[in-house]
């Protein structure tokens, strides 16, 4: 019995961090501001190298301006970065970029927040 109640016991210690580790993962669908978006190379300089990818392409330099990695992978002026959106959803008039929960860099286009590769592959 005491064996029984030992096992039941410790599925409960692991269990509960698990579900902890799990749910602090998940990452937002909307915020604002730079600061909150996951993945941000807070230490770009524009002009240097970086790792282009289709995904989570933007930093910050020093002075909180927002650039990107384009497909010459070198840092480049953006618009700035205003927070997470989810794609699609509208956006009304706003200016500057965002980046889906996914790390798809987006824009605002014809009123809704729209995948957008300009920078990253003809900037």
């Amino acid at each position: 019995m005491k064996l029984i109640a030992a096992v039941a016991l410790a599925s409960g210690f692991v269990a509960a961090p698990m579900m902890a580790a799990t749910t602090a993962a998940a990452s937002p669908g909307y915020c604002d501001g730079a600061e909150c978006v996951p993945y941000v190379d807070r230490t770009a300089v524009e002009g240097t190298h970086c790792v282009q990818n289709t995904r989570y392409n933007f930093g910050i330099d020093a002075s909180g301006n927002t650039l990107a990695c384009n497909s010459r992978s070198t840092w480049i002026a953006s618009p700035p970065l205003v927070g997470i959106r989810t794609l699609r959803l509208p956006c009304g008039e706003d200016t500057g970029v965002a980046q889906s929960p996914d790390g798809v860099p987006l824009s605002c286009i014809d009123g809704a927040w729209t995948a957008d590769y300009r920078v990253t592959f003809y900037g």
